[in-house]
């Protein structure tokens, strides 16, 4: 755990637990009805009060979603859903291979599971919001008239392509790689323009604005070298005792970091 330098993260992290439904008109206060007009989905995370946050790298912004899913789960046993694909691909009128499964989410008051879903694939994909109950029923999201609030991020990489074959990306869509909702803070990790690209950001909620985050620069030992390029690519809050909550997170080639 050593050699990690983290400039500046200042999230006010208390525990990890959700607010209490009674808390809802305030966070429902900045919200409006109709169509939150995503151009894409990824990363998905549960705050309070069923509220959905979607990651849209596209355009570079995060989309609180009113789901409605509020009911609290009348038991807290486990569920198995088989050939999940076939059953999202038969919702959206399209074949397995026409569907991509960005991310799940677990509403922790219904227990019900999320999906981030695109589909087709490629520019013209078509971003989706899926439910899945615990009797494996598939619903699909009404993003036309959802009540919603969106922040956007400052300091985009640009949206195209670079590179060739295996290494060809497009930064962007690497924008927002995690999410995680902890006290009244959406923490979210992923790439910037900057020198330092790899970024965290702590963004208040409700949402206002977006600050610019901090940079994290990490060693890599196969590489012999500092990295700033190589985003969190997934990562969860962890209280280690008394309070102490770290961010445990994975990168694509590093071991398991820890960062506080």
């Amino acid at each position: 755990m050593k050699n990690l330098i983290l400039r500046g993260l200042c999230v006010a992290i208390a525990s990890v637990s959700l607010a209490a439904a009674s808390n809802a008109s305030n966070y429902l206060s900045n919200f409006t009805k109709g169509s939150p007009d995503l151009r894409s989905t990824g990363s998905i995370a549960f705050g309070p009060d069923g509220i959905l946050f979607v990651a849209d790298q596209k355009s570079g912004s995060i989309v609180a979603l009113a789901t409605g899913d509020t009911s609290p789960a009348s038991t807290g046993k486990t569920y198995k859903i088989k050939d999940i694909d076939a059953k999202v691909a038969a919702s959206l009128g399209a074949s397995p291979d026409q569907i991509q499964i960005h991310d799940l989410a677990v509403n922790p008051l219904s227990r019900n599971a999320w999906l981030s879903v695109s589909r087709g694939r490629g520019a013209d994909a078509q971003p989706v919001i899926m439910n899945v109950t615990s009797k494996g029923a598939v619903s699909i999201l009404d993003l036309d008239r959802i009540s919603y609030s969106k922040v956007g991020l400052p300091n985009l990489p640009e949206d195209k392509v670079t590179g060739e074959g295996r290494r060809a990306r497009n930064k962007r869509m690497e924008s927002i790689t995690d999410m995680a909702y902890v006290n009244d803070q959406l923490v979210v990790a992923g790439l910037s323009n900057e020198e330092f690209a790899s970024r965290l950001r702590s963004i208040p909620f409700p949402f206002k604005t977006a600050t610019g985050g901090s940079s994290i620069e990490i060693y890599h030992g196969a590489h012999g070298k500092f990295e700033t390029h190589s985003p969190v690519r997934t990562f969860t809050p962890f209280d280690f005792g008394q309070g102490d909550i770290h961010l445990v997170a994975a990168y694509t080639c590093t071991p398991l970091v820890t960062f506080p």
